[in-house]
């Protein structure tokens, strides 16, 4: 098979094979369309530099769904031999942990344990199974609230997890969504401009303004990124719940320059009445 060789792995690739196929996998095929797309993905997964990039195509997230909703052991194996890859093969230890904890995010751990408790004859999905358990739980004793905030933005799959109506998680970590050149942050301000998905929206909207009431420079930061403007277009959304959302973050983004400006004037009040005294004293 072509994708067994580095060269035509790199080719394929290239020419966005990868995004096909996991957009052909995204729409309902059957079950042996799923397995012979997915084994491609599992050849390209041997390539340690494939395996780490492997989840920008969202293809842990694709998986999950397929894995829990397929019945054919085919294609459970094929998919647990995929996720093993994606731990397994990478030489960045950092990446492979991204991918537990993104496969964690996915509820993979929950569709794991219930294929735990069925029997296989294949000492393949045994064995598969055994080792994605055991790496998955370890990566949630080690995740952090902003490890799991980052996996499941990174997954553009928000919903009202903990984290994001934690005071305490917002004073902690607010300035962290800084880090990577905002990465974070353009991919809430992506999913504002891209997303179809009210909850996606709605929590896309709150993250954006808890940032803003938590970091200083956060309006100033989301203004460069496009953001307020995008949040202020969802006011009249069909949905709801994401206009109230998005009218709660125009809320923090103009609350948090009048607090500036209180501030402002604060200070030319005090510099004024201190003037006066001096003034004053001199007489």
């Amino acid at each position: 098979m072509m994708l067994r060789v580095d060269e035509y792995r790199f080719a394929f690739v290239t020419v966005d094979g990868i995004s096909t196929l996991i957009s052909i996998l995204s729409s309902r095929v059957n079950f042996q369309v799923q397995y012979q797309l997915v084994f491609c993905l599992w050849v390209l997964t041997f390539n340690p530099l494939l395996a780490e990039k492997m989840n920008k195509f969202n293809v842990i997230p694709i998986l999950a769904d397929i894995l829990s909703d397929s019945a054919k052991e085919k294609v459970t194996r094929i998919i647990l031999a995929v996720f093993r890859n994606m731990i397994e093969k990478p030489e960045d230890a950092q990446v492979a942990k991204e991918h537990c904890i993104a496969m964690v995010q996915c509820k993979v751990m929950k569709q794991l344990q219930i294929l735990e408790q069925r029997r296989f004859d294949d000492e393949d999905i045994s064995a598969d199974l055994e080792f994605l358990i055991e790496k998955l739980q370890s990566s949630v004793q080690d995740l952090s609230s902003f490890d799991e905030y980052a996996t499941e933005v990174k997954s553009a799959r928000l919903e009202w997890s903990p984290v994001h109506k934690s005071a305490k998680f917002w004073r902690e970590n607010a300035q962290r969504l800084n880090e990577k050149n905002y990465e974070l942050l353009r991919i809430l301000v992506h999913l504002l401009e891209t997303s179809k998905d009210a909850l996606v929206l709605s929590v896309a909207s709150y993250d954006i303004g808890e940032y803003v009431r938590h970091y200083p420079r956060g309006k100033h930061v989301i203004e460069q990124l496009g953001g307020k403007q995008l949040v202020m277009q969802l006011l009249g959304h069909d949905d709801p719940n994401v206009r109230y959302e998005a009218l709660l973050a125009v809320q923090k983004l103009m609350v948090h320059n009048w607090e500036y400006l209180g501030k402002q004037l604060e200070k030319e009040s005090e510099k004024g009445a201190q003037s006066g005294a001096a003034i004053s004293g001199k007489a």
